[in-house]
């Protein structure tokens, strides 16, 4: 097996760790280095295309993962927000009267 496929194995690894952690900034920087891995595995003139292309499928499957993860992340802080925006309105409505 290739290195960089290899490589890109133990990345994706350490990603869904991340991910399953909630370590954002990890899944920020396992995200690049996975992205630096696919186009090196892409290069190499030996690579194995199906072994590569199941750790491609592989991949995808678990970036989808992630969007969508990251999106119910992205609504809940949504609503947190507009919480927060109702009570400041509702102090400054208070302390008018007050």
């Amino acid at each position: 097996m290739a290195v960089a496929v290899e490589q890109l194995q133990d990345t994706h690894q350490a990603l869904i760790a991340a991910v399953q952690a909630g370590d954002w900034q990890q899944v920020g920087e396992l995200d690049q280095l996975c992205r630096q891995l696919v186009q090196q595995a892409m290069a190499q003139p030996d690579r194995d295309e199906a072994l590569l292309a199941d750790m491609l499928t592989s991949l995808s499957q678990t970036y989808r993962e992630v969007i969508g993860l990251c999106q119910a992340v992205q609504g809940k802080l949504a609503e947190e927000l507009q919480g927060v925006q109702r009570s400041r309105q509702g102090a400054k409505v208070y302390q008018m009267f007050s």
